[in-house]
């Protein structure tokens, strides 16, 4: 039951940032797509409230797991304007390495800082549960 619980809260968190994302979108008329807009807010909720990590990685499990299907239409899409590609297939080629390593880049960064700080409170916490332990000892 515990599980049901944490894929629906997970589900809701995904579908309200996304949901709010598009709003700010519109309303903003912002030139960014409204995804990155609800991926940058969901992002903020895990900072802000580190608790529902679990809810959103059990929900987004699952469609994980099947990534590929969702590049099924852009990969047709590709095949529907082969010509263009081509004609612009070194420009094409620059821009997907180099916004490859530099997402690859923040990406490592960002991972890196959260790991860390990850650490930094477990050991905090570990540290604080033995000095209480060693204080009732005496």
């Amino acid at each position: 039951m515990r599980a049901i619980k944490r894929y629906f809260v997970g589900a809701l968190l995904v579908f309200l940032a996304y949901s709010v994302g598009v709003s700010i979108t519109y309303y903003a008329a912002l030139p960014v797509p409204s995804a990155l807009v609800g991926l940058l807010l969901l992002l903020f909720i895990l900072f802000k409230f580190p608790s529902v990590e679990v809810d959103v990685s059990t929900f987004v499990t699952g469609p994980l797991k099947h990534m590929s299907l969702f590049f099924v239409p852009a990969v047709m899409g590709v095949s529907l304007f082969w010509d263009e590609i081509s004609s612009n297939a070194l420009a094409i080629g620059l821009a997907i390495i180099l916004t490859t390593a530099i997402s690859l880049l923040l990406t490592a960064q960002v991972a890196q800082r959260l790991l860390v700080k990850k650490d930094s409170l477990n050991r905090s916490e570990t540290a604080g549960a033995s000095s209480e332990g060693a204080g009732n000892d005496q």
